[in-house]
């Protein structure tokens, strides 16, 4: 009895072209609303900076005549918490092998101003040198990143905690990092435009 309902429902899907079609756009539009479910949350800050180049590249085919010094758009702080976070890979890290090309791009990040500043606090050319020939070994340990403040012109004050430590030729040197980052959306992406780093020595708790 079973067998002879789904048999006929099954013969009466074929045969009936419209009911058949309803059943295929239902299906696809069950597949389709899960993928743009996880295009709505992107796994990664460069996938959204490709996505923002593309959509300011859309922008200005449609605007000629535009400025090209547009306004500084709106930021999410999510997203500008994120962009930090992905930032500081780079721009902290102090291995060997890896510091000097990843500060590298992570200044491609970053306007001349806020990477000079960032230079003269926590990547000198001493630093610098010494870290990549293996005379200073470093190494930071975020605690905290979010979002501070909104501005009025749409940028993100981001704050950045964690902890320094450096050592050379005597002992251990720690530091309690506090950076202030200012992000702005800007027509080819995300910048870092602004940079207040709080340092702390914290040599008395080295217990090294």
């Amino acid at each position: 009895m079973l067998q002879d309902l789904v048999r006929l429902t099954v013969t009466r899907v074929l045969h009936d072209k419209i009911l058949l079609g309803l059943l295929i756009v239902g299906i696809l539009s069950i597949f389709v609303g899960g993928f743009n479910a996880k295009e709505d949350n992107p796994d990664s800050v460069k996938r959204v900076q490709a996505q923002m180049k593309a959509e300011t590249g859309q922008t200005a085919s449609a605007n000629p005549t535009a400025s090209s010094a547009a306004p500084v758009q709106a930021l999410e702080p999510g997203l500008a918490t994120d962009f930090v976070k992905w930032w500081m890979t780079g721009a902290m890290d102090y291995a060997t092998q890896s510091a000097l090309q990843n500060h590298t791009a992570a200044f491609r990040w970053m306007t001349p101003q806020a990477s000079e500043a960032f230079q003269a606090s926590l990547w000198t050319p001493e630093v610098a040198d010494g870290v990549t020939h293996g005379r200073i070994v470093a190494a930071f340990q975020p605690v905290s990143v979010q979002a501070a403040a909104v501005n009025p012109d749409g940028s993100v004050v981001v704050v950045l905690n964690g902890t320094l430590v450096t050592q050379g030729n005597g002992r251990p040197f720690t530091q309690q990092i506090q950076m202030d980052l200012l992000v702005k959306k800007e027509t080819e992406g995300l910048r870092i435009c602004g940079i207040y780093n709080r340092v702390a020595n914290l040599n008395s708790n080295s217990t090294y």
